[in-house]
């Protein structure tokens, strides 16, 4: 008898004739070599026998009955579990690494679950307890080296046995194993092997050198930006699992960090860049500055969340997604040499328990990671989300930089709750030349009409707390105006930041209604910022973007702190009303000062240490629930695709049941989970293959962006 992993369909859809179905020892040892090239030395072995048991199910005669038609439900994942489980006997912990891989390769790491469990529950434990046709055939298809396996293993804990290194290995094998199960069937589909990437990282080096070689040191900023950059060059040589920028606003952060990590790359032969930016800020502007810096260099912008219902992208326990479905559901594993993201990507992705985002945690190994702003991860996510990059930089080969204009003292709080301080090499010890990027003068303007209060004659940029804040002050101010939100797709974003950007530099004083977003990563020039009442590290993030060239006088260069009379998200009112606090104390003068920056994060992070628990050292780990459990700020967002000339071949694709999803990324625009319901439910939003499509053009603006509102032609501007 022969076993198959995969069937193909004809061009009506129809079973193919068995000849062009996958062989299942095919498959398996296809799945084996690319786990295996996967892995980092050390874990070779273990990523090949996650790859070779992976599908051992399938070789029972009820899975391959169900191949040729018969609607019978077998769960295959069980039997390589069982199997392993079985050849690792007494040592339980080591293979459970192995089992937990293998039973949740289709529908995600599962909770460990306890031993009173019956078999119809969907923990690991329960699922163990299942009854299994013979798949013992596959034994004669294939060799299975548990030794080696064991051997990698006893090396990999012998300098780490803790929980946290347990839990990181799982997932990162479970990486490996996913990734390549996928391609695999993949190229059995679709005949063809993905394009691999290369990275030219020594012309990259050479053009960024010149590009900073190019500025004006004119100016007691510019030359205050040369030496911060030079000093820390001459501390990027030593070995360090993390660095620290710690730089002003305003200070050329972004560009020195690329240049950094360049470096680092030719010091270490790392793969590949990642450059994490809080939340959902404008990444495609980073993009863009990096694809002019590197036109040959291949760089993904990945921020956007297709998926409402990752679970729809899965099988059931019991149950197996066809070939032809897994394409279809096809997720991004970040194969390529840069990548730009956001941090509700990344660390979701490592936190996560199914296959379609956990596959690319692989490929944040043996990095170089830059984190902009390091001080904006949420509060109550800091200690799992550290612990993540000490694992990734301890034991996988990864090293990470941090940027931020106000750190808070994270090794302290490291060794609170972690029981070690956190190993940071300081880039910039000496200091001394920050006072040089103090620019602008802050005042309090208290509960205010903004729209009332601006000055037509001076640029000015408002930042709200709200995108619908922003959008109704955009809308009741008439002049040369502009609006920026994550209603918008990043095409329109981008086109309306260059146009900000041709006004202010033809002198002709747009006036700029935005959210957050413009906080990070956008580099623009006003004479006046408004800021709506947030913490003291967005006012003074806000501030970066007054006077940023230091090319008028202080005095000329405001930043006002309003408040606009709305309450917004839980923890942004928590650290805004810390800062009236500090507001009261030290005035809207001081709120730049080193002594209020200190304060202000002491008070946060004195206030929300509760949440930040060490959990209970115990190898029991559910990782279902820490997934479930496991979400940013604004991580319920979800991206529709805007229909536009630019991609109508692409949506022409999609709805023909393929598409290139990296490329439909920059017409996507963000909503609630609430707010897509609603769309849905009003009918102007269809689903393709888990991607969301406008379907109503008239629910869509290239001015606001997109109308989620219930009452559809509110507010929309043609």
């Amino acid at each position: 008898m022969k076993y198959y992993a995969h069937t193909m369909q004809d061009e009506n859809g129809l079973l193919a004739d068995c000849q062009t179905w996958q062989p299942l020892s095919e498959h398996l040892t296809n799945t084996a070599d690319l786990a295996e090239s996967y892995a980092l030395d050390g874990l070779k072995e273990c990523a090949r026998l996650l790859g070779l048991l992976h599908d051992i199910g399938k070789y029972q005669p009820s899975f391959q009955k169900r191949l040729k038609g018969s609607s019978v439900h077998i769960d295959h994942a069980v039997c390589g579990a069982k199997d392993v489980m079985q050849s690792f006997g007494k040592k339980q912990l080591v293979g459970y690494i192995f089992a937990y891989a293998i039973i949740g390769h289709h529908s995600g790491l599962p909770d460990k679950g306890n031993k009173g469990e019956n078999s119809d529950a969907a923990s690991l434990r329960a699922r163990l307890k299942k009854e299994c046709e013979d798949y013992s055939y596959y034994r004669n298809e294939i060799n299975v080296d548990i030794d080696s396996a064991e051997k990698e293993l006893r090396s990999f804990f012998a300098n780490s046995s803790d929980t946290d290194s347990y839990e990181f290995l799982v997932r990162y094998l479970f990486s490996c194993l996913t990734d390549a199960d996928f391609l695999d069937t993949e190229r059995f589909c679709t005949g063809s092997v993905r394009e691999k990437y290369y990275a030219d990282w020594a012309d990259c080096q050479s053009r960024l050198s010149v590009k900073l070689g190019s500025f004006n040191v004119e100016t007691p900023l510019q030359k205050a930006r040369a030496e911060l950059k030079n000093q820390a060059f001459s501390n990027i040589g030593c070995q360090s699992p993390i660095f620290l920028l710690d730089m002003p606003t305003g200070s050329g952060k972004t560009l020195c960090s690329v240049a950094l990590a360049l470096e680092r790359i030719r010091l270490t032969g790392k793969k590949r860049i990642i450059y994490v930016i809080p939340y959902t800020s404008i990444i495609e502007q980073t993009a863009d500055i990096m694809q002019k810096l590197f036109p040959s260099l291949t760089i993904l912008q990945h921020h956007c969340n297709f998926d409402f219902d990752e679970a729809s992208s899965d099988s059931d326990n019991d149950g197996e997604i066809s070939a032809a479905d897994k394409l279809r559901k096809s997720t991004e594993n970040w194969d390529v040499p840069m990548v730009i993201t956001t941090n509700v990507q990344f660390f979701e992705s490592i936190y996560a328990n199914r296959g379609g985002r956990l596959r690319k945690l692989h490929n944040m190994a043996d990095s170089v990671i830059i984190f902009d702003e390091i001080h904006t991860l949420p509060i109550s996510y800091f200690i799992p989300c550290i612990k993540a990059v000490e694992q990734l930089t301890s034991h996988y080969n990864s090293e990470a930089l941090f940027l931020t204009a106000t750190m808070p003292n994270f090794s302290a709080l490291c060794e609170k709750f972690m029981g070690h301080p956190l190993k940071v090499k300081d880039l910039l010890p000496d200091k001394s030349l920050y006072s040089v990027f103090d620019k602008c003068v802050y005042e309090d303007a208290g509960e205010t009409d903004v729209a009332e209060r601006i000055d037509s004659g001076v640029s000015t940029l408002v930042i709200c707390n709200k995108k619908r804040t922003a959008e109704e002050l955009y809308n009741r101010y008439s002049g040369n105006k502009y609006h920026l939100s994550t209603y918008m797709t990043p095409r329109h974003r981008s086109k309306v930041i260059q146009k900000i950007r041709e006004d202010l530099a033809a002198g002709k004083k747009p006036i700029v209604f935005s959210t957050s977003l413009v906080e990070a990563g956008v580099d623009l020039d006003f004479e006046c910022v408004w800021r709506e009442l947030a913490g003291v590290d967005n006012i003074l993030q806000a501030a970066g973007r007054c006077n940023r060239e230091g090319l008028r006088g202080k005095e000329q260069s405001k930043v006002y702190i309003f408040r606009s009379g709305e309450n917004s998200v839980a923890e942004i009112d928590m650290k805004a009303n810390i800062t009236r606090g500090l507001l009261n104390k030290y005035g809207a003068s001081g709120i730049a000062s080193l002594q209020c920056i200190q304060e202000y994060f002491s008070i946060i992070y004195a206030a929300e240490s509760r949440k930040m628990k060490a959990p209970e050292n115990t190898y029991d780990i559910n990782f279902k629930t820490i997934a479930d459990n496991f979400k940013f700020i604004d991580s319920t967002s979800v991206g529709i695709v805007i229909p536009c000339d630019e991609n109508a071949a692409e949506i022409a694709s999609l709805r023909a049941g393929h598409a290139n999803r990296r490329k439909l990324q920059k017409d996507c625009a963000s909503v609630s989970v609430y707010e897509l319901k609603s769309l849905i439910s009003a009918g102007v939003v269809s689903a393709y293959n888990g991607v969301f499509v406008l379907e109503d053009q008239s629910r869509y603006s290239i001015y606001t962006g997109i109308n989620a509102s219930p009452q559809t032609g509110l507010d929309i501007q043609f």
